[in-house]
């Protein structure tokens, strides 16, 4: 009866409640409810190119449809149905990018309003499930700013102010795990999603405040816990631990580091360790990283034979991202020769090779010309080359353009312009823009022009390389 009273005590109402409410039904396992889920939405404002609303099941960099619906009835209501079973996180919206967090699977109906463009604030009625979410949502954003109080009134303190400070840091850190504690009681779910969002506050307590995060970030969530798999939290906590490493200036292999030793706590090949993982790999991204590339390649190696849509999209991503890094190898390119043949990168391979985005239209790139000539002829004989790649639209543009210039190596474009895929692939928006390329086909160095150019191709071939 003690430990009731203290559950009641630290939880918000709604949340009460809704413990109140599933304690007083049977628990059912997903052989026994067998019925549907109906989800209404009513949005309003909703653009006139939203024609459907989707229900996602999100596995961090994946979301997966499950569920979807076009505009029906009088009301012009979407009505989304799905099989009952446990309770368990959603969202919902018109894209991905504007969407909802919900929970489904226990309750027959569920109706949400709100705005497809600002869906993060959208609301369910007759659901005390969600509302239990909500509740802890504004709880957990009161914490947060607690939390931001506090340090930095502790770090404006000194002496006998800076010592009540600890206390009330600690004092804080107090509440929280009693919260914890109370609502692992009442909903195991949410239980599980607020100890992803509640970490403990730094306030000099030994180590830098880097180090303390590193180790104390994830204190009050067990992440080898199997039920985390449901959890989408995860994604989002990993990608905050990692940035917040970031924000504190720790060098980003050293967070790497701190990231993985995280990550080996949770079982591999489990849901919980994708979703921790793609949220390293999309802060790393979000930060740009240097360490981008290595971490998304080690995704793509662990989980390409278990595509769940977002493999593809990181390869071309990775590709993307890999013209930026020294060391990474040089994607492919193909295309039409001015003579309306084939040629390709990889068939300089084993030459130093100098990528050269121009186009018959770019001053700039007509004067830098003759420099890209004098290199050539200097070191062709010893393994230099270069391959020209036009973003002209006009074919005898482009070829005059070669012939007046006196560019004698091999060239190629798609006629496309702007929307050129090599240009694409290469994240190329403006030029001259040039990668050196090593005799493996791996980068160099990007946007060496001029003596630049000379002083590197003479140091190349000095060396012998």
């Amino acid at each position: 009866m003690k430990k009731l009273l203290l559950t009641a005590l630290f939880l918000p109402a709604s949340l009460w409640a809704f413990q109140k409410n599933t304690a007083a039904k049977p628990a059912q396992s997903p052989a026994k409810n067998n019925g549907t889920v109906t989800l209404t939405c009513r949005l309003y404002g909703t653009q006139e190119s939203a024609e459907k609303v989707y229900l996602y099941e999100n596995l961090g960099l994946a979301k997966q449809i499950v569920a979807s619906a076009a505009k029906s009835g009088a009301d012009s209501a979407y009505v989304l149905t799905i099989p009952a079973g446990p309770a368990r996180f959603y969202s919902v919206g018109a894209n991905e990018q504007s969407t909802a967090k919900i929970i489904l699977g226990e309750e027959k109906q569920v109706t949400l309003w709100g705005n497809t463009q600002f869906m993060n604030k959208a609301r369910t009625v007759n659901s005390s499930a969600n509302k239990a979410l909500e509740s802890l949502q504004e709880r957990l954003t009161q914490f947060a700013n607690e939390s931001v109080q506090v340090r930095a009134q502790f770090n404006q303190s000194t002496g006998t102010m800076r010592r009540n400070m600890e206390d009330k840091v600690a004092q804080l850190g107090q509440r929280k795990m009693r919260f914890l504690d109370s609502l692992k009681t009442a909903n195991p779910l949410l239980w599980r999603m607020a100890s992803l969002q509640l970490t403990p506050d730094y306030v000099g307590q030994g180590g830098t405040e880097a180090e303390f995060y590193s180790k104390e970030y994830f204190r009050w969530a067990d992440l080898s816990d199997k039920g985390f798999e449901q959890i989408p939290d995860v994604y989002n906590a990993f990608e905050t631990y990692v940035a917040t490493q970031f924000q504190l200036g720790t060098p980003h292999e050293r967070a790497i580091t701190m990231a993985e030793t995280q990550l080996a706590k949770i079982p591999a090949g489990s849901v919980t360790h994708r979703m921790a993982m793609g949220g390293i790999v999309a802060a790393l991204k979000g930060n740009n990283s240097p360490q981008y590339p290595v971490m998304a390649k080690k995704y793509i190696e662990l989980y390409q034979l278990k595509n769940l849509g977002e493999i593809p999209a990181m390869e071309m991503e990775l590709k993307k991202a890999s013209t930026f890094m020294t060391g990474f190898e040089a994607p492919d390119l193909a295309g039409m020769t001015p003579d309306s043949s084939q040629y390709s990168l990889k068939k300089l391979r084993g030459k130093v090779v100098l990528i050269d985005f121009w186009a018959s239209w770019c001053g700039p790139c007509r004067k830098e010309n003759p420099s890209v000539v004098a290199n050539y002829n200097k070191y062709h004989d010893k393994g230099f080359d270069v391959l020209g790649v036009s973003l002209d639209r006009e074919i005898n543009a482009w070829r005059n353009a070669i012939k007046q210039d006196g560019l004698p190596w091999h060239h190629i474009s798609d006629l496309k312009g702007w929307q050129s895929s090599h240009a694409a692939l290469y994240s190329v928006t403006s030029i001259p823009q040039t990668l050196l390329v090593d005799r493996e086909g791996k980068i160099i160095a990007r946007n060496l022009r001029g003596e630049q150019l000379g002083a590197k191709l003479e140091e190349i071939f000095a060396k012998g390389k």
